[in-house]
């Protein structure tokens, strides 16, 4: 609370001199708002082109300055969302699928599902990027599971941070499909490691995507014992709802619809998608959308981060600052 008044002080000063009229959204001028959201490919039998627009809106309904995708399909790639979105005012970071793919040791015949499956968006008017990548975590066992990331910069505070989008292998709730997903927390903690040693050591991240288990997990602790933190235990405001609540099922009309999952299991500790950050920047608002619209179209709901980025006087210095 007090880097939220704090920030609000320093902006009405300088707004009260200009005779500006604002309100608390363009005050706090700091603060960035994470997406993450699974839109639930195309491998079901659920066509993109009946999901498309109303899912274009579900990305743009809180005109986020990151987004991070998860189940992006050769036919969404395809689609006219993300052209549409390069019109709202996003970039798109895919990073080198084909490096990625040698780094990963593939050696097969690459197919149009050895793509990024995880891609970021960011806002071009509101943050500048400086680097980027991908890497595939398990080439052999499925070319969707993945993580892409940026090193963004803030045009209004100028500060640096990481973004990463990530998906974790999917498959049951076994010892050895938990320590896959541990391994793949592991290969982000490697990650973020490389990038502080060329973006500098305190460089602060934040990371989205389905992780394909709860707060409890072993890929949970990896990350936790990476310096990540979940914005669902930590922010000021906190979703009470769960995260994933199942498929879409066709209806007598011939549309999907998706319910809220029952009382007793629509609860955070259910959740399977989630946002970790790390010091240096503060999580205001945790929400979970569970609006009908967004129910109808995927079995997952976006998951909506607000953060402060000038909560901790981190600093943040070039390239050379750690060699």
């Amino acid at each position: 609370m007090k880097h939220f008044v704090k920030t609000i002080l320093a902006l009405y000063f300088v707004l009260a001199g200009t005779g500006c009229r604002t309100t608390v959204q363009t005050i706090q001028a700091d603060s960035l708002k994470f997406l993450s959201l699974n839109i639930w490919g195309d491998y079901f039998g659920n066509p993109v082109a009946e999901r498309e627009a109303a899912m274009e809106a579900a990305i743009l309904k809180d005109a986020p300055d990151i987004v991070s995708l998860q189940e992006v399909t050769p036919n969404w790639w395809a689609s006219p969302m993300f052209r549409n979105l390069e019109k709202a005012g996003y970039c798109i970071v895919r990073g080198d699928e084909e490096a990625a793919l040698r780094r990963a040791a593939f050696s097969g015949r690459r197919t149009a599902l050895h793509i990024n499956h995880e891609p970021l968006l960011y806002r071009r008017d509101r943050l500048m990027l400086l680097d980027s990548g991908t890497e595939f975590f398990h080439i052999a066992l499925q070319s969707s599971k993945s993580v892409t990331w940026a090193v963004l910069e803030d045009k209004i505070g100028k500060r640096r941070f990481v973004a990463f989008a990530t998906h974790f292998w999917w498959q049951g709730n076994g010892a050895e499909s938990d320590t896959i997903r541990e391994l793949n927390a592991r290969h982000v903690i490697s990650i973020l490691a490389d990038i502080r040693r060329k973006w500098g050591s305190q460089i602060p991240a934040i990371l989205g995507g389905d992780l394909n288990s709860n707060e409890a997990s072993l890929a949970h602790q990896m990350l936790r014992s990476g310096g990540f933190m979940n914005a669902a235990s930590k922010a000021d405001i906190r979703s009470a709802h769960c995260s994933h609540h199942g498929n879409p099922v066709r209806g007598a009309d011939g549309k999907y619809h998706g319910h809220i999952r029952s009382a007793n299991t629509d609860k955070p500790e259910y959740s399977i998608d989630h946002i970790y950050f790390t010091k240096g920047i503060h999580p205001l608002r945790h929400e979970i959308g569970v609006y009908q619209e967004v129910l109808d179209i995927t079995d997952h709901s976006p998951v909506l981060v607000e953060f402060l980025l000038s909560a901790e006087p981190v600093h943040i210095s070039g390239k050379d600052d750690d060699r």
